[in-house]
């Protein structure tokens, strides 16, 4: 179906009508990157933002059970929604905001990520040890691959010879050949044999992610052993691992802003953050940023020395100064935070406050909430926004 180019301010006013379904809507590429995707865990809807007008355009029923995130297209034309309970990905046409297939992923399908070329999308598959990988175009799967110890997200390098993938229950990283869909190696941490046995990481203590900056330079946190490996994805190269706080989550390097000088990671442990330097990786701690379950970090470009911590048991959205090391500010946003995203321009954080059902947009310069968004389903969950910073927990 052609995406026409369009001026019309009003994209998809009426976009879910069925006098729509299954024909082209004119939905300019404009107002399609001026999105913002919510999904919610405990119902089914996938709720659509204008982020230009900050107002609901449109929801989903994707008729999932146990949502928990969405990734798009290459050309923003279809999201594709893991339903975790139902063992599917449930594909939407974003232009007439209907469901035009159900993809089915077996093994407990959660994050998915697509490659820098837009040719292929990734699926990890928890219980069954599996990452399916799905040509977006004919949304088929191409090759279901085997071998991983519960797959927990799958990072692309900019070379786009290799895909790396997170193994929250192991203590190294499985590297795959992206051309064949084959495993090929793997990157433990230092001193961990890469055996099934040997390399377990029991309750989840592994890598929650492996987030590759724009330098291509990846950074791994593993939970259990408070280490993070760091590898240089250009020239295949591990650089010494970094030793942060307990219980370190993810480091947060994966994003489309150039300006950031750091990368952070929240230490549930003690509630700290450490701040990795992206160029001379010197280390700092930053006392009482982050609480025992802070699922995320966004930075803005229009602030570069700002990031926003999602601290989840103290519902609020801690402010860190990353120059100084301060704690600047604590934004109440009334009820526990999951996740957010970035804008690309930097201008809003776009956070899902999951205890209230709702979603606040926040003003990354002056910290305030502009809007509001109640009745997006029960417990949102993850938010996706095209060529923004998007992440999941």
């Amino acid at each position: 179906v052609p995406l026409f180019a369009s001026a019309c301010a009003s994209d998809a006013e009426t976009p879910g009508n069925e006098a729509n379904a299954g024909k082209a809507v004119s939905v300019s590429k404009q107002a399609l990157e001026q999105r913002a995707y919510i999904v919610s865990k405990l119902s089914d809807e996938l709720t659509i933002i204008d982020l230009k007008k900050l107002e609901i355009i449109g929801q989903v029923k994707t008729l999932g059970e146990g949502n928990h995130m969405a990734e798009l297209n290459a050309d923003f034309t279809k999201a594709f929604v893991d339903s975790s309970e139902t063992n599917e990905s449930v594909v939407v046409d974003l232009r007439t905001q209907k469901i035009t297939n159900r993809l089915e992923i077996t093994g407990h399908p959660t994050h998915l990520s697509l490659s820098r070329d837009g040719k292929l999308l990734a699926i990890v598959e928890e219980d069954d040890n599996a990452v399916s990988f799905v040509d977006p175009k004919t949304e088929e799967v191409v090759k279901r691959l085997e071998g991983f110890m519960t797959p927990h997200f799958v990072r692309w390098a900019p070379d786009g010879q290799f895909a790396y993938v997170a193994n929250i229950g192991a203590h190294f990283l499985t590297k795959v050949d992206v051309q064949k869909l084959e495993i090929v190696g793997t990157i433990p941490l230092e001193g961990i044999e890469p055996t099934p046995r040997a390399a377990a990481a029991l309750e989840e203590t592994g890598f929650a992610d492996a987030q590759i900056d724009a330098d291509g330079i990846l950074h791994a946190a593993d939970i259990g052993m408070g280490r993070v490996i760091v590898y240089d994805t250009n020239s295949q190269e591990k650089l010494p691992e970094i030793q942060v706080g307990p219980k370190p989550w993810i480091v947060y390097a994966e994003h489309p802003f150039a300006t950031i000088p750091v990368r952070l990671v929240p230490n549930l442990g003690d509630m700290t953050i450490t701040s990795i330097h992206a160029k001379t990786r010197a280390v700092s701690q930053i006392p009482d940023a982050a609480d025992h379950d802070s699922n995320g970090v966004n930075y803005s470009p229009l602030v570069p020395d700002k990031a926003f911590v999602m601290n989840r048991l103290r519902k609020e959205i801690s402010v860190v100064d990353t120059d100084s090391g301060e704690v600047t500010d604590r934004i109440d946003v009334g009820g526990t935070t999951e996740t957010a995203s970035t804008t690309p321009d930097g201008k809003w954080i776009v956070a899902a406050v999951s205890s209230a059902n709702k979603v606040v947009v926040i003003d990354a310069v002056t910290n305030e909430i502009v809007k509001t968004f109640d009745n997006v389903g029960k417990y949102p969950w993850s938010v996706t926004i095209p060529n923004g910073q998007n992440y999941c927990h």
